[in-house]
């Protein structure tokens, strides 16, 4: 294991904040920094929206105790009350290369400028070594927030679409797999798939966020940049949320489509509640979370039935967990011990793992990671990045995924991973 910590301050940072208004949107933040380090998150549904820029001091970390490293070192680095850390981790503990390049396997980050709302409140907070340098560079962002012209850039008009792998090669892979649950080599595998997206203008970051937001959708809107590369998506899957001895996770597991009709949603949604493949496949999910979070946790509650959660095209059965944190745990200890869900890779775990290193073909990067926030506290937030998309200029690649347990179909396992494709896909071409 390899882990480092860069831009460590000799001294606590300091911050400076003043009061965001209602007028201004947090995103504005980004396109005021286009060309530094940047990262948002935005839960609709809390209310809660956070734009960050710039780097105060950055933590990284790889190797299969990387964010038990993260920990240490957040532990060992304080932040100001108002300040968060920001960031997320790879899917695998090795350091992602090829398109991801300049994206680590682990990574917290305080930013030097963050612009937080919560309901109508919201804030901008400026951190630094020096009193005196937190209050100019909090200046320096309203004054750039003020100044930030509105975001215009061009639409694409003409797009290539191309599978990474030909639709009939996945499918070829999911027999594959039906063959080892077969043979009782696995219960589950969560097979992905990417597709190269080509226009004849830039994709536009931001605007592709503005209409992730304006969707509904239970989901968090998320972005990270890193130089010009940014991976943003909307995703419903969240990993585990702390607030005090407080826990919170969720089982997400089974799919089939929405079409906005209440009464054939209705029916679509009882058929995935009666489907004994479904039930099975959430089945594996909400064991296995109950299994990981029982030596962190005490009183763990879930109700014995999953409900339906309706997210874009889509409608999933989802069991919420709450429990309580034992003394002296934390949230990126949770984390660790959730990652990877079944959700995103299959049981048991260890042949999962082994399995997909051979037959997915796929640098996932930092899809199925994680990505979130934490206050100096150490409460905070970590989501499971699904329906996203890797971003550079004029291309992009987007991901998904399905679970694959006895009884799933090739065919009908690829139309849910373009049903799980197609929001995204609206939202980077502006259909």
């Amino acid at each position: 294991m390899t882990f480092s910590a860069r831009s460590l301050p000799d001294t606590p940072l300091v911050s400076a904040s003043a009061p965001l208004p209602p007028s201004v949107d947090p995103v504005r933040l980004l396109a005021a920094y286009p060309r530094a380090a940047r990262i948002y998150l935005s839960e609709p549904a809390r209310q809660l929206t956070i734009a960050a820029v710039g780097v105060a001091v950055a933590l990284e970390a790889t190797g299969p105790r990387r964010l038990s490293t993260l920990d240490a070192l957040r532990r060992a680095t304080p932040l100001p009350p108002d300040a968060l850390w920001l960031g997320g981790w790879a899917f695998s503990d090795a350091a992602p290369g090829g398109a991801w390049r300049g994206f680590p396997s682990a990574l917290l980050h305080a930013p030097r400028l963050a612009a937080i709302r919560t309901g109508s409140e919201g804030r901008l907070v400026a951190l630094a070594a020096r009193p005196a340098s937190a209050t100019a560079m909090l200046a320096e962002g309203r004054a750039a927030l003020e100044a930030c012209p509105p975001h215009a850039s061009p639409r694409p008009r003409a797009w290539s679409l191309r599978a990474a792998s030909p639709p009939d090669t996945w499918e070829r892979r999911v027999a594959r797999t039906l063959e080892d649950i077969a043979a009782g080599r696995l219960a589950k595998l969560v097979l992905a798939r990417a597709v190269h997206l080509a226009a004849d203008a830039p994709f536009d970051p931001l605007r592709t966020l503005e209409r992730l937001e304006a969707a509904p959708a239970e989901a968090t809107i998320f972005a990270i940049g890193r130089g010009d590369l940014t991976f943003l998506g909307a995703t419903p899957e969240r990993l585990v949320r702390v607030q005090g001895d407080r826990l919170e996770t969720v089982a997400l597991a089974g799919t089939t489509r929405r079409t906005g009709l209440p009464a054939l949603d209705a029916r679509l949604g009882d058929t995935l509640r009666a489907s004994a493949k479904e039930r099975a496949e959430h089945a594996f999910v909400v064991d296995d979370v109950r299994r990981r979070l029982a030596p962190l946790t005490t009183h763990i509650e879930a109700p014995l039935a999953p409900e339906l959660v309706g997210v874009g095209d889509l409608q999933h059965l989802r069991t919420p967990f709450v429990a309580t944190l034992r003394a002296g745990r934390t949230l990126l200890e949770a984390a660790a011990a959730l990652h990877p869900t079944p959700a995103v890779c299959g049981l048991p775990q260890p042949a999962a793992l082994t399995v997909l290193r051979r037959r997915e073909r796929l640098a996932r990067g930092w899809y199925t990671g994680g990505i979130g926030w934490l206050d100096a506290r150490g409460d905070g937030e970590f989501v499971v990045p699904l329906r996203c998309a890797l971003v550079r200029g004029r291309s992009a690649t987007l991901f998904a995924g399905a679970g694959i347990v006895a009884g799933s179909d090739p065919a009908r396992e690829l139309e849910e991973t373009r049903l799980k494709l197609r929001p995204l896909l609206a939202a980077l071409l502006e259909w």
